[in-house]
């Protein structure tokens, strides 16, 4: 288990007990000891396993049964009983913008709601009229988002999905079983309804995935034909189809998807009279062996699309897209990674050593602008200390190229968080939406393109502002928002943390084609943060994006002079 899981679940103990009006001294206390778990520069579960976490700063006897519990997969007294005492749909109703701890005690006190249906029954029926703090504007805005949060169960985030899918994969691996991800999972998709793997058969294959099944905490597993399903609270369902040897690959290729790749898969083959079904496939009537998905397109007459690829419409298909499509390997930096000196849980220091150590040649330090009060945004002093600071890093050759930035916020108006004279020193300015997110689509377009022709932004971060399975886009005229970065020459962030992926895949062919680049980041926030990356890759590669059309691909000196060609 890792710090930022860690982490969450002492931040879920100390938000219950704020909720529960317990002491307050405790709540405090959990929400202490979380950020010296986040502020670790090591994995944690060593100290707890050894008993040594006791001895860090906030983390007392108390606090350290509750890791040992929680690395364990144990049960946590406390946590169980806090939770039982919770409205029953807490977690959803949470889900809702705008509803605090104190909004939401005083829905579940003097209303009566726990659950998220309760919650548009008691709208439905006006019983928040009247009542202090909610607005007729707030009430519709609820009304709105209690249809989201319906729709959202049932489906989990990729770093989630993945997680759990890793997770069983090991277990399996116990009884030396061939496991291979198909389905969305092998997709990338952003969000995750069902983890699918295919299993190679061979004696007692069903009973060796049970076996190892059964192992696992609080998971329920039951066979079904020759597949076997596991469930397992709070995590996405699982399913294992057991094929045979003969049908491996040809079954992989048809579980993989999606459904529109498929038919057209299909719709291709009558042609040359290739069939391609999960029991195998034939030409001219007659079966054909293939060893792998490769052999399939070959006989389709088709260049091998890899999986994460697939959902994309046909008509953006190109081979030169295909040679070229970004991979992890391919990334020579990062950018918009935050600090203590904002919310950041890690040194400025740190999170330099640490993209070092992970091989990048340059990273960008950007923490939050002093607008963002709630995020402890920077003043222009300490910017400026900042800039110095980074100044003396690179002075010092650390191994690694740190370049000066800050997420700007973008103000009501349009206009940025500093003065030109602040802005000039440094390398770059992501410009982001932090507040003021409920405005028409004609205002906020209006406003972020304003932002765009500032002579000193350089990135448009998180451009659409979705929260996956939390929080909806906000209303905005993408298509002329992205026809002026491409205008102006301003990189588009795909942000790569699990809950954004932020540009839509969807949108980057279209981008890409009018001349726009991406810089894909991980908006870090510890070092471990820098690892969300990877998940960047996966959406990236969703959108065909090339090496040639991001930023991260350059070297040091090239994605300095990239950048400073904006303001040029």
């Amino acid at each position: 288990m890792d710090n930022g899981t860690l982490a969450e679940a002492l931040l879920e103990v100390a938000e219950a007990l704020e909720f529960l009006e317990e002491n307050p001294f405790k709540a405090k206390a959990y929400q202490k000891a979380a950020r010296t778990i986040l502020e670790l520069g090591f994995p944690a579960e060593d100290l707890i396993a050894s008993g040594e976490i006791i001895h860090l700063k906030g983390i007392g006897p108390s606090i350290g049964t509750m890791l040992k519990a929680l690395v364990g997969d144990q049960p946590f007294p406390l946590m169980a009983e806090l939770k039982a005492r919770l409205p029953g749909g807490y977690s959803e109703l949470k889900k809702v913008p705008g509803l605090g701890l104190k909004k939401l005690r005083i829905m579940h006190q003097e209303l009566g709601i726990s659950t998220i249906e309760d919650l548009g029954t008691a709208l439905d029926d006006g019983r928040f009229s009247g009542v202090k703090g909610f607005s007729a504007k707030g009430i519709a805005r609820m009304k709105r988002a209690v249809l989201d949060v319906l729709s959202y169960r049932g489906w989990y985030l990729l770093d989630a999905a993945w997680a759990w899918m890793g997770e069983i994969i090991e277990a399996l691996g116990d009884a030396a079983l061939r496991v291979q991800p198909t389905g969305i999972c092998r997709r990338g998709m952003e969000i995750v309804d069902c983890i699918e793997l295919l299993c190679l058969d061979r004696d007692g294959a069903g009973e060796d995935i049970l076996s190892c099944l059964n192992r696992i905490p609080r998971g329920r597993s039951a066979r079904d034909g020759s597949a076997v399903h596991l469930t397992h609270p709070g995590k996405p369902p699982v399913k294992i189809y057991v094929e045979p040897h003969e049908s491996f690959i040809p079954a992989l290729f048809v579980t993989t998807g999606p459904p529109a790749h498929l038919e057209h898969v299909g719709k291709s083959g009558e042609s040359l009279s290739v069939r391609v079904a999960r029991d195998g496939i034939t030409m001219d009537g007659k079966h054909v062996h293939v060893q792998d998905e490769a052999e399939i397109y070959s006989l389709l007459r088709m260049p091998y699309l890899p999986p994460d690829v697939r959902d994309i419409e046909w008509k953006y298909f190109a081979d030169d897209k295909l040679k070229n499509l970004i991979g992890q390997g391919d990334l020579r930096g990062v950018l918009h990674v935050h600090t203590s000196m904002s919310d950041g849980h890690a040194t400025l220091g740190e999170m330099v050593c640490s993209a070092r150590d992970r091989g990048y040649s340059w990273i960008g330090i950007s923490d939050h602008s002093r607008s963002a009060h709630y995020a402890g945004g920077l003043s222009v002093k300490s910017l400026k200390r900042q800039i110095r600071e980074i100044d003396a890093l690179n002075e010092s050759d650390q191994g690694i190229m740190v370049l000066k930035g800050i997420e700007s916020d973008i103000l009501p108006d349009g206009s940025l968080d500093y003065p030109d004279s602040v802005l000039k020193e440094l390398d770059f300015v992501i410009v982001s939406i932090h507040s003021h997110m409920d405005m028409g689509r004609d205002a906020m377009t209006e406003r972020i393109i304003k932002a765009i022709r500032n002579p000193f932004t350089t990135v448009l971060g998180h451009p659409t502002g979705r929260l996956l399975l939390s929080r909806r886009p906000y209303e905005v005229d993408m298509d002329a928002v992205l026809e002026e970065a491409a205008r102006q020459g301003v990189f588009i962030e795909l942000n790569a943390h699990p809950m954004r992926l932020d540009i839509d895949w969807r949108l980057i062919p279209e981008f890409v084609a009018r001349g726009g680049r991406i810089a894909i980041c991980p908006d870090a926030h510890t070092t471990a943060g820098l690892d969300d990356m990877r998940f960047g890759i996966a959406i990236a590669r969703k959108g065909l994006l090339t090496t040639r059309d991001c930023l991260n691909c350059l070297g040091a000196r090239t994605a300095k002079e990239a950048l400073a060609a904006r303001w040029s």
